[in-house]
């Protein structure tokens, strides 16, 4: 009964209605009222603002919404997990991707691991960068996959390093030539990654915003190299990337030899300290074997 109170006032905060919400959830507007009036009398809060255009979150609204979305992923996530099991499936594990970059190095090791253990269910989720460290450790997820995580809850492992290569649409005038230097791309437009202030700290190691050669576009505000790519497809302008085998089409992209930047790329595997899952240390130790041994 509890949870379903939960997803009624997270379905209310989501549509900012409490009718939109009673018809997804195919309740009565008076009933989802009704669940959110008790959750409130249950809390000693008023967890909703309303008047007769909108509904808004309270700030104790807004922190309920962060630890309510929480507890309905755990819920279902055990769930998952025990269905799974009673229907013979050995292990869980949960994996979230950032970027093509890490689902590219990743992918051997995957395809490895699952001919090494096929009994072991396997599920991939895309995160943002935003989410990564939250699903971690609210434990939606059980091993990410990004250039960088703070927080001295999450064990590190890092499963690659590459300097970057100059990444130019085919059609590109730089697509036949052997090697970059700094002159080759002065004038043109680099398209790199600013969305967060986390992101700019560590693109901005791979770049020298203090040449005057170097024009950065920041007309996109992108958080992941797969958007750069689709701009570079485009022909938009050029970026610093490492080279990616899998998930790029290479009629339309090449990957070209610089000497401009000399900063390398990086590919970490983040997991919650003490957690207890069999089919997590196996994977580890897949990487390891793969990878770094």
């Amino acid at each position: 009964m509890e949870l379903k109170r939960i997803r009624c006032f997270i379905e209310v905060a989501r549509l900012k209605s409490f009718s939109k919400a009673a018809k997804v959830l195919y309740l009565s507007q008076t009933a989802v009222s009704q669940q959110i009036a008790t959750l409130e009398e249950m809390m000693s809060v008023r967890l909703f603002d309303r008047d007769r255009k909108e509904v808004k979150l309270t700030i104790a609204g807004e922190t309920f919404l962060l630890e309510a979305k929480r507890l309905v992923r755990l819920y279902d996530n055990a769930i998952l997990k025990t269905q799974a099991y009673a229907q013979g499936v050995d292990g869980v594990i949960k994996l979230g991707f950032f970027s093509m970059l890490d689902r590219d190095v990743m992918s051997n090791v995957i395809a490895h691991f699952h001919s090494k253990y096929p009994r072991t269910q396997i599920s991939i989720v895309q995160c943002s960068y935003e989410d990564m460290k939250n699903n971690i450790l609210n434990n939606t997820i059980d091993l990410g996959f990004c250039f960088y995580l703070d927080s001295i809850e999450l064990n590190q492992l890092k499963i690659y390093e590459q300097l970057p290569k100059l990444c130019v649409n085919t059609k590109h005038p730089l697509a036949s030539k052997s090697l970059i230097t700094p002159e080759d791309i002065i004038g043109e437009t680099i398209i790199s990654y600013y969305k967060n202030v986390e992101q700019q700290e560590v693109y901005e190691s791979h770049h020298d915003e203090g040449n005057p050669g170097l024009e950065f576009n920041r007309s996109f505000l992108l958080e992941n190299m797969d958007d750069a790519v689709m701009l570079v497809s485009t022909n938009v302008g050029i970026t610093f990337l490492p080279e990616i085998e899998n998930f790029v089409n290479p009629n339309k992209i090449v990957f070209i030899d610089q000497n401009v930047e000399e900063v390398p790329f990086e590919v970490k595997a983040y997991w919650k300290k003490n957690t207890n899952n069999p089919s997590l240390s196996k994977l580890i130790d897949t990487i390891k074997e793969e990878l770094i041994n």
